[in-house]
């Protein structure tokens, strides 16, 4: 015998016994046997309740989508069709850019605007209404989550809004808690699903996350975009360990697949490939192989048939050879089928439906909801609901509070290094109007710029909610403003108490209040007019360039930099609109009413200010200024300046919520396909 064999067995013998050795062959076996299972994952489904009968057969024919732009078009699929016999996992697999992902968008009305989009889709034999989306869920590719709550969290609020109240809440905590336990995520129930500046679980348990929270409401057909994308293999076949359960205990689950590994390949009962707009295999997986064998391409031993099937329809752009032989192929590929696939289609079942005879009362039911989609919960428990999550988020967004926190000190003291001991000459009357209106500058491009940084991360997940119909807009948005009110009333004292004692301004209490109270409702505006253009600007960039932009305009008309008076005539109304004309003027008139004690020199004459009223309602020439009031708020008063800023924030926030309500997610509608006329 070898002696490096013989040494090599001594150290297995050492490092397993043979106990450990016939475990360890167990453990494999089973292994191995799960993996290699035609039928997938021999688990149970995460959903015990019985499925929806309201859905038994999807089907689409003809289906087209094009994308118009300047001299261009393209046609996504050009004579598409099929039948989908539901609860059965179907994937719909393809090279990148081939359109399998605009094809279930389509199929599950979730398809964007812009284009046209031409077909027929039918549900029980019947053309889809408006009540197909309650049914369905849709777990998009990305996965959109509030990154500060935890995985039970997520869950129980999934489960909160989107079942009906006559579900009791103790049936809702159970249903969540078996859900958590058969995706796999027990034991990350409490971590926080975390993004790149919190740690939080990993893709694949996001990615089930996402999945999990869809199937709470018991739909009876799940769309899957790409639910494997991102993740590496182990936490692939998890995830589709999950679905594939789903699909085998009554609901049927249709999904995008790129580059499925082999035993995923297995868990496929019927397969969609799609190349270049064409059908190029639609029927049972489990035939695809003897389907292209008989076109010519056998899959080798021991290979993916997968692998050989996006190998084979995929476009070749490295060369005009090579690209135009790829298009060949799968032209002739596509011919092939759309000759002898249908028989292909019939021999194995898949023939098109009549009109479905399902239970009657689950069609009436379906057909209710296509006349009058409605929402799981009323007004009031959706608003509890979104104010706990948006508390929840909010409160535990760390870095946000402490960026806040530290740009509020710092700029606070910086302030009062500047302008402490102001004095009473009559130039440091100009010295207090100037921090003044800083202060009026700085508290509202602070609410402007925290309303355009996190309002984004809120509509990626509210449009996904809003598109599944969860809830209203009205309930988030007033959760959402509530929610705000509290941090801005925690940086208002924590600035006032900085500034306002050492730069020494009116030293009586009751004007410290107002100083804050005046502050709180500018940065409310502010807020709500971040809000109103991150609504109305899709991308987040433009949104930070326009925000800025429109504030730079209301300080022009903030009562410090030109006098009304100067205003052209066609101008001053955007003067009422300037949360800092309101805002400094509040500022300005509690600050010096009343106030006496500023020294006259020698070069002041007859325009010396003594006291505050002076200040507001007396001409200033002894400062350079022209004739007329000195900051122009003659007449004015307190409760002036909140009115207006209150009028501001009910209004500001009302174009918040008209511009969310607006751009609430549009699908293109599904157009009656034109039939050529041939005579």
């Amino acid at each position: 015998m070898d002696p490096a064999t013989s040494q090599s067995d001594d150290v297995k013998v050492d490092i397993l016994n043979s106990d450990d050795v016939h475990e360890l062959q167990r453990e494999a076996e089973l292994f191995m046997a799960r993996a290699v299972a035609p039928s997938g994952w021999p688990g149970e489904s995460p959903v015990k309740q019985e499925p929806s009968k309201m859905l038994e057969s999807l089907s689409f024919s003809s289906a087209s989508s094009d994308n118009h732009g300047k001299g261009s078009r393209r046609q996504y699929w050009a004579g598409l069709s099929g039948v989908q016999l539901l609860h059965v996992p179907q994937p719909h697999a393809g090279p990148t850019g081939c359109g399998k992902t605009s094809l279930l968008n389509a199929l599950a009305a979730r398809l964007p605007i812009g284009g046209r989009l031409e077909g027929e889709v039918l549900v029980n034999g019947l053309p889809r209404g408006r009540g197909f989306r309650a049914i369905t869920a849709f777990v998009q590719q990305d996965d959109v989550l509030f990154h500060n709550l935890t995985v039970r969290e997520t869950f129980d609020f999934a489960a909160a809004i989107s079942l009906p109240r006559t579900v009791s809440a103790a049936a809702k905590r159970e249903l969540t808690s078996r859900v958590i336990t058969e995706l796999g995520l027990a034991k990350v129930a409490n971590s926080f699903i975390g993004n790149a500046f919190l740690r939080g679980i990993s893709g694949g348990e996001r990615k089930r996350c996402n999945i999990g929270i869809q199937i709470l409401a018991n739909p009876s057909l799940i769309f899957c975009d790409e639910p494997t994308s991102g993740l590496d293999a182990f936490q692939a076949q998890k995830v589709m360990e999950a679905l594939w359960a789903l699909a085998h205990s009554g609901r049927s689950v249709m999904a995008t697949a790129h580059q499925p590994r082999s035993s995923i390949y297995r868990m496929f009962d019927l397969l969609l490939l799609v190349s270049e707009g064409r059908t190029i295999y639609f029927g049972p997986a489990s035939q695809a192989v003897a389907w292209f064998e008989g076109c010519g391409l056998p899959c080798p031993p021991q290979y993916n048939p997968a692998d050989l099937f996006l190998d084979v329809i995929s476009p070749d752009f490295r060369s005009s050879q090579l690209e135009e032989g790829a298009r060949r192929r799968i032209s002739l590929l596509a011919t092939a089928f759309a000759k002898r696939g249908d028989q292909s289609v019939q021999q194995a079942g898949l023939q098109s439906p009549t009109v479905a005879h399902g239970c009657d009362a689950d069609m009436q039911a379906l057909q209710e909801m296509d006349r009058h989609p409605g929402f799981p919960n009323g007004l009031l428990t959706e608003f509890r609901l979104l104010l706990w999550r948006a508390w929840k988020q909010q409160s535990r967004d760390r870095l946000p509070q402490v960026i806040t926190i530290v740009q509020t000190v710092v700029i606070g003291f910086v302030l009062a290094a500047l302008y402490s001991n102001l004095g009473n000459s009559q130039t440091a009357i100009q010295d207090e109007v100037g921090i003044l209106f800083f202060i009026s500058i700085f508290a509202a491009f602070n609410a402007l710029f925290n309303a355009l940084n996190t309002f984004p991360v809120d509509r990626a997940v509210v449009s996904r909610e809003r598109a599944g119909r969860a809830h209203h807009i009205a309930p988030y948005y007033l959760a959402r403003f509530v929610c705000d009110v509290p941090l801005r009333v925690g940086q208002c004292l924590l600035f006032g108490v900085i500034v306002y004692w050492i730069v020494g301004l009116n030293p009586s209490p009751s004007a410290f209040f107002i100083f804050v109270a005046l502050l709180l409702l500018e940065g409310l505006a502010a807020q709500g007019l971040g809000v109103a253009v991150s609504a109305a600007c899709r991308n987040e960039k433009v949104a930070l360039a326009v925000g800025p932009a429109v504030v730079v305009i209301l300080i022009l008309f903030g009562g410090f930099y030109i006098q009304k008076d100067s205003i052209p005539a066609v101008l001053r109304w955007i003067e009422n609109l300037s949360f800092l004309y309101f805002a400094f003027m509040g500022l300005t008139i509690n600050d010096f009413s009343g106030r006496e004690g500023w020294e006259c020199d020698g070069s002041s004459g007859a325009g010396c200010l003594q006291t505050g009223d002076d200040i507001l309602n007396r001409q200033a020439q002894g400062l350079g200024l022209a004739a007329g009031n000195r900051l122009g708020f003659a007449g004015n008063h307190l409760w002036q300046a909140f009115l207006g800023l209150s009028c501001l924030i009910a209004g500001y926030n009302a174009l918040g919520y008209l511009a969310l309500r607006a751009s609430r997610p549009k699908f293109l509608p599904m157009s009656t396909l034109r039939v050529p006329n041939h005579t």
